[in-house]
């Protein structure tokens, strides 16, 4: 999969792209596959890498690079498979729950960082 990214990144860069965001994001995305034992793009592990995004937007960012690589090298091989249409990165990351003792400790810094009530702290998600 490596090769197949590497010529992807040099057409899209002989262009006029940059892609060294995509650059990281598919080389990350590849050894994650590796590490897996996969030489294709398989939807499900796609979903899993992206997950691993800390937020929506980067796990949104993750998800699309990988589709635009994908619709690039199915052109010459068909064995690469793109997340379903209706896969979003907020969907992605609404599997992941948090334990009590992570809510816990998100609430108990809210508290010293000001934000008043416990149960108020417990509700107001942590913008960063």
């Amino acid at each position: 999969m490596l090769n197949a990214i590497e010529t992807y990144l040099a057409l899209r860069r002989a262009t006029g792209f940059a892609m060294s965001t995509a650059e990281c994001l598919l080389k990350s995305f590849a050894a994650f596959a590796a590490e897996r034992g996969q030489t294709h793009v398989v939807s499900q592990t796609a979903i899993d890498w992206a997950a691993l995004g800390p937020t929506v937007a980067q796990r949104d960012a993750r998800l699309r690079a990988v589709c635009r690589f994908v619709r690039h090298v199915q052109v010459e091989d068909v064995g690469h498979k793109l997340p379903p249409a209706n896969h979003s990165a907020r969907a992605i990351g609404a599997a992941r729950r948090t334990s009590t003792r992570e809510t816990r400790s998100v609430a108990s810094s809210k508290l010293r960082c000001g934000f008043g009530r416990w149960a108020d702290c417990v509700r107001t998600p942590i913008r960063r």
